[in-house]
């Protein structure tokens, strides 16, 4: 072997033994663990801490971006986001609201710098400055949360007529209990309101969506799991039926190809919330952070 070859196998053998040490520093979505706390748990502003440390309790300096979404276990609720790629010897701290009092359930994403990501959710009962009981906040129709988790149904009705339309009840073999409910915000807190009927005005278009009008469904006869769909009927005034197809999804990010029309209405971007049958009651939830992992 000439000295020239010499040299290059040499520098490949330096090369490789760099990579090799570089990927046995890498941190992998398993090596990571994320304890998240709040400063107040009341409605209202509060201040995550998101601390990330190693499988042996190390801080990690440089974790990436964290990313946070917030939900209730009410699925009338908007969730709530944050995010940060700031973090001071592991411990990320994020701006954060409780927008109402009850159980909510927070994950928190970890993008590290080879994109590979690890998640962690956590659960909080969040109750209201003025008051010690977390449900004086709610008003629920009656729901018995022991039952199981609610989902919520949302889409777009467009009235074409000339005259208001008028639904006045729903059904579906998916849930026992089906009820109109939107979401009223009053000195920053917000609360759920049982509606007589959903009413549709000549040339408008009603909106149901999350933080505002739903339709609200308990008492699961099944999980609803995402990418999945069920049947729900709506019933108006005149006495009219109309048969609908509703996609499961967590967040509805585009516009669907779904648009169905019954005369005047025409209903699209129809979707729900999943949920699980049966499980934790909407005021068991425990009063710490206890976590469960959730690997990629």
């Amino acid at each position: 072997m000439t000295a020239s070859l010499r040299r290059s196998a040499k520098l490949l053998f330096i090369v490789l033994l760099t990579c090799a040490a570089c990927r046995q520093g890498q941190v992998t979505p398993a090596d990571i663990q994320l304890e998240l706390t709040a400063s107040d748990r009341r409605v209202g502003e509060t201040t995550l801490l998101v601390s990330v440390t190693d499988k042996d309790g190390k801080a990690i300096a440089q974790p990436g971006k964290l990313s946070v979404r917030g939900d209730m276990n009410h699925a009338g609720m908007i969730p709530v986001f944050a995010e940060s790629d700031q973090a001071t010897e592991g411990l990320f701290s994020l701006p954060f609201e409780w927008m109402m009092g009850g159980s909510w359930i927070v994950e928190a994403s970890l993008t590290l710098p080879n994109g590979e990501v690890a998640s962690q959710t956590f659960n909080f009962e969040i109750l209201r400055e003025a008051d010690e009981d977390e449900h004086s906040n709610m008003d629920h129709g009656g729901m018995d949360q022991a039952e199981g988790e609610a989902s919520a149904v949302y889409m777009r009705i467009s009235n074409r007529g000339a005259s208001d339309r008028v639904i006045v009840s729903a059904a579906s073999a998916a849930a026992e209990r089906i009820e109109f409910h939107r979401t009223i915000v009053e000195a920053d807190i917000a609360r759920m309101e049982a509606l007589d009927a959903l009413v549709i005005p000549a040339g408008e278009t009603l909106l149901l969506q999350p933080g505002g009008a739903h339709i609200m469904l308990s008492g699961l006869a099944e999980d609803l799991r995402p990418d999945g769909s069920f049947s729900l009927q709506l019933k108006c005034d005149a006495g009219e039926v109309y048969e609908l197809d509703i996609s499961i999804a967590n967040m509805l990010m585009d516009e669907l190809d779904d648009a169905v029309e019954y005369g005047d209405l025409v209903f699209s971007n129809r979707w729900a919330r999943p949920a699980k049958a049966g499980g934790m009651a909407h005021g068991d939830m425990p009063m710490n952070e206890d976590s469960a992992a959730r690997k990629p």
